[in-house]
């Protein structure tokens, strides 16, 4: 649709023909949208161990740091023992070391490798504490449980697939010839079909043509459900542009023409129409302002005109 800021038309063009004068408009170009899914994320399994517990099923909706799943089985005990006993022997030793450099038996630097061997230790096995619960990196909802309960899993295997609430984005269609001036950061409002309330978005790029001629978008924002759709629309700056009735357009075999009046007679013109607004139409190339386009019976000159061009035949 198309914002008109000045209507150009002659008032002294005789009657039936209206001479072509610069006009400002601000187009909006609209376009069907769907919001997609992010990248979805796989859970995985940090420790080999025995999946003990599943606490979620697919569809369920799940939590920043919500716990899915733990793991237990005689590894995972072998290996908090194992963590554990580096864990108590470290510190066994930074109190040996830190009693000796009280004495001056020891260095800076000896006391300073102990303090770090026994924070290493202790950092082993809270990591390995936090691998044995299964957690939700991020807020979303559950696809699918690769893995079943009571299964091993390795280290690297997947546990969950889940899609992220964050991350979405929305896909529109534009066609004409306005969706090719379109530049990335361009403001957009999408209006969902189902009434939710509309959200503004932003223009990331282009992801190419369609068969069909349209010219797919991608556009971000907040507060985006994957599967929503409804239309999306997006303001243009505003240009100078030449405007016509549209009842003076002719389409000819895929191609818009105009009958223009000239000092020789009355001959067609190809043009290329934006989008209409109204009883007016934008051409984007073809015409000149001062030019006069006939308005009137413009369809019957032309095909009169195009038979003229043909001899019938003896």
């Amino acid at each position: 649709m198309l914002v008109l800021a000045a209507l150009a038309l002659s008032a002294q063009a005789p009657p039936g023909w209206v001479t072509v004068r610069v006009s400002r408009q601000a187009p909006v170009v609209s376009g069907f949208a769907s919001v997609e899914p992010g990248t979805a994320i796989t859970i995985t399994a940090t420790q080999t161990g025995l999946l003990t517990s599943l606490l979620v099923a697919p569809g369920d909706s799940v939590r920043p740091g919500q716990v899915i799943g733990g793991l237990g089985g005689p590894q995972i005990i072998a290996a908090l023992a194992q963590a554990q006993g580096a864990r108590d022997a470290a510190d066994d030793a930074l109190s040996a070391e830190q009693s000796k450099f009280a004495t001056h038996l020891s260095t800076k630097a000896q006391l300073a490798q102990a303090q770090a061997s026994a924070a290493t230790a202790q950092a082993n096995l809270a990591a390995l504490r936090a691998a044995i619960s299964l957690r939700a990196p991020a807020a979303g909802q559950v696809q699918t449980l690769p893995t079943a309960l009571g299964a091993v899993v390795g280290a690297g295997q997947p546990v969950a697939v889940m899609q992220p609430a964050a991350g979405a984005w929305v896909k529109a269609v534009f066609y004409g010839p306005d969706a090719a001036v379109l530049t990335p950061g361009m403001a957009a409002r999408f209006t969902p079909a189902d009434g939710a309330p509309s959200t503004m978005l932003r223009l990331r790029g282009p992801l190419g043509s369609q068969a069909d001629g349209g010219v797919a978008v991608a556009f971000t924002g907040t507060g985006l459900e994957p599967g929503q759709t409804g239309m999306l629309t997006l303001a243009l700056p505003s240009r100078a542009v030449l405007m016509v009735p549209s009842a003076a357009l002719i389409l000819d075999a895929g191609q818009w023409w105009v009958m223009v009046h000239g000092p020789t007679g009355d001959h067609a013109v190809p043009v290329v129409p934006g989008e209409a607004e109204g009883a007016q139409t934008p051409i984007l190339s073809g015409l000149t302002a001062g030019d006069e386009v006939i308005v009137e019976d413009a369809a019957l000159l032309y095909h009169r005109d195009i038979a003229a061009q043909y001899q019938p035949p003896d």
